[in-house]
Formats: structure tokens, sequence, C-alpha cells
């Protein structure tokens, strides 16, 4: 049989259904499914995620409660007090295992106090009561914006490094040591004696292999004998105002040097900072890339694989009232959004997680915990805020309609 020739009208009908087929699939991606749970309104913006109960499930804590998986329901931890119009005393949480028995305690510090304090777990089947409470170091700084636990000198131990929004104050590593006893002590050291300010990240700057601290007025310098060895060297290469807690360090353009994606937590502004060549005398230099203008106070920043395509996105959002309603756009509508990142091209698409009027759904508070709690292979989110603790359950992708 001769061969079916292909006329001219069924090319072109072929053509047109191809040409349809690629304008749906750049009309309509493919978009992440999610499913909102509020576990409490209330005005606490820390958070954290991990196995407290000894169960093998991933649970949260979360300000004055704790929450078992599956279910997630409250469970007494402490009583934070209150303060100014909105706040309550704690700027950052964590789970850490402060006394070396096996399971996680909490650790936090409050926006205007001066001491940081653990509370201790109580063990599986003691939950009906607030825990015991440790103090464990006073800084003496009462001007906290935020805390990190990161491990600086890369011996298993994170260290306790805060920032504070007063740039005068000092800018201090207490070193986590844990005893024979299996308890965590903290030893103070001094990175600068001032010169702290709003925002704070990690990574290698200058490419020694040693982890630089990046903040809103430059980066300091790890010296060259570690992290405790002595003064750190300021460099004020920069001005981030208001940053981001985190800013994070990251090689974004993949080109061997290390870039910035900071935010400013009090205004409109997301941006990334391309490292370029630095200044015959060594200074760093930048230029500054616009991300998205078209929301306020993105106060906090994550960096996590949510599509499951291999490489992370930046995830941020709004932090409903971070000023208690005096931050320029405070009555936007709260959103919690994700983006990706095109390396070729170098530019960014924006999905939505979640959106609602001001104050009437999630926002990111001052820490999002990224982790997949229900055991699906899905990245989940836990984010507080003045809006109320919130999991943002990651169900998958959706087929284009």
């Amino acid at each position: 049989m001769p061969p079916k020739l292909i006329t001219p009208i069924l090319l072109l009908a072929i053509t047109i259904t191809l040409a349809a087929q690629s304008d749906a699939k750049k009309a309509k991606p493919p978009e992440l499914t999610w499913e909102i749970k509020q576990l409490v309104r209330d005005n606490n913006e820390g958070a954290a995620v991990g196995d407290i109960n000894g169960d093998g499930k991933t649970d949260i804590s979360a300000g004055e409660f704790w929450y078992a998986a599956p279910d997630f329901a409250p469970q007494p931890v402490r009583k934070l007090l209150p303060f100014g119009k909105d706040y309550v005393q704690n700027c950052s949480e964590f789970l850490f295992d402060m006394d070396g028995d096996g399971d996680l305690d909490v650790l936090s510090k409050g926006f205007t106090e001066t001491m940081v304090r653990w509370f201790e777990n109580p063990g599986s089947g003691s939950y009906d009561a607030r825990w015991a409470v440790h103090d464990l170091i006073d800084t003496g700084v009462a001007q906290n914006e935020a805390a990190f636990l990161f491990d600086l000198d890369g011996d298993g131990l994170p260290e306790w490094i805060e920032n504070s929004w007063v740039p005068a104050n000092p800018m201090l590593i207490h070193r986590f040591l844990r005893g024979t006893d299996g308890k965590i002590t903290a030893e103070r050291h001094v990175v600068a004696e001032t010169g702290n300010g709003h925002g704070m990240g990690f990574g290698d700057l200058n490419g020694d292999h040693l982890t630089d601290i990046v903040f809103l007025g430059g980066w300091y310098e790890c010296p060259a004998a570690g992290p405790f060895s002595g003064p750190w060297t300021l460099h004020p290469d920069f001005d981030l105002p208001h940053a981001s807690c985190p800013i994070l360090v990251l090689d974004l353009d993949e080109d061997g040097d290390t870039d910035l994606i900071w935010a400013r937590g009090h205004n409109y502004g997301l941006y990334w900072m391309e490292r370029l060549e630095p200044q015959p005398d060594g200074s760093t230099t930048w230029r500054q890339h616009t991300i998205d203008e078209s929301f306020s106070q993105a106060h906090c920043l994550a960096w996590a694989d949510l599509d499951q395509d291999g490489a992370p996105e930046l995830i941020t959002g709004k932090r409903y009232y971070a000023h208690s309603g005096k931050d320029p756009g405070a009555e936007d509508e709260v959103t919690v959004h994700y983006y990706d990142w095109d390396l070729a091209t170098q530019s960014w698409t924006k999905h939505f997680i979640s959106r609602a009027p001001a104050g009437q759904g999630p926002g990111i508070g001052l820490q999002i915990n990224p982790a997949d709690l229900d055991g699906d292979g899905w990245i989940d989110l836990v984010v507080p805020g003045k809006s109320g603790t919130h999991i943002l359950w990651n169900r998958g992708w959706t087929k284009p309609s």
C-alpha cells in the first residue's frame, strides 16, 4: 500500500493542536495543593518542629503549647508574658536536648528579656502540666530581633547567636558545651563590643571555608584561628535596612561565590544580591536585583524543596503586624508564598500558598519551619504569627485543567 499522505489541512490541524497544548502548558502549569490548619489564635511568633514525645513522628512547639502528631492537639509548655500593644515574649524558639536525657527541650528568648531560658521536656506520659524552666544565659541584651542556633565551628553542637535591632549593641556568640553530666552550658565569646543590627545570616563570604556572619551593616569575617579565638573583622561593604531574619547566604547563580537573599522586614521589598569582583582593597562588591516589591514585611525567609524538583524554593510571606500595624502595607492581605528560581534566565516565578484579608489567614511570623509532618514525602510548613499558628499541608501537584 502506498504511504498515507499528510494533507495541508491535516498538517494545519496538527500544528494548531500542538500549539494549543503548548500554550495550555504555559498558561496553566501544575500548582501545588495546600490545606491550612490553624492550631491556635494567639500573638506568638516563634515555633519549632521535632519529635517531642519520642514516638517517631514530627511534633510542633509554638509559644505556650506543644502539639503532638498526628492530631496536633495543644498541650501546655509555659506561660508567655505579653508586652506592648500585641506582642508576647518569644522572638525565637528551638527544640534541642539541653540536659542529655535523649528528648527534646524547648529553648527560647524574648524580645525585651535578657535571659535565655529552656523548658525541660517531662518525658512521655507526663505532659499534663507546664514544663520546668531553667535559666541558661543572661546576655545583658534586651532588644532582641531574633536568635539563631547555628553550628559555627562544625563540632556537632550549635552556638546561640542573637540579632539585636540596636546597632550599638554587641555582637555575641554563646558556644554550647555539653558536660559529662549531659547538660548544656554556654560560653560567651565577643564578635564585636558594638555592631549589631536588624537581620542576620551565616555563610562563607571570602572562600576560606570558615563561616562568616552577615547582618544589617555588612559582614563579620571569622578569624583564621576559629570563631572563638578573638574579635572578628568587620567589613561594612553593604547596608541592608531592617533586613530579614535570616538573610540567606548561598551561591544562587552558581558562579563559585556566595550571593545573598534578603528582604525588608518592615517595608516592601524582596531582593537578591549578586556577588561581583572584589575591589583592589579586597572589599566585596554587589549588584542588587529585585525579586518582588508587591508585598511588605517579609521578615523571615526559608529555603527548601517544596515541589520535589530537586532544587530548593524561596519561601516567605507577610509577617502580620510586624510593628503593631505601623509598617507600610500593614493592612494589605496576609500571604504565604514561594518562588521558583530559574538559573538559565535568572528569574523568579511566584506561587501563592495562602492569601487572605489582613489578620484572617496565616502569616510567616518570625520563623518558617519546613518539615514533612505526615511522612508523605512532601515538605509542609509550620508558621506562627499574630494571626495564629498554622500548619500548611503540602498535598502535592494538581493537574492542569
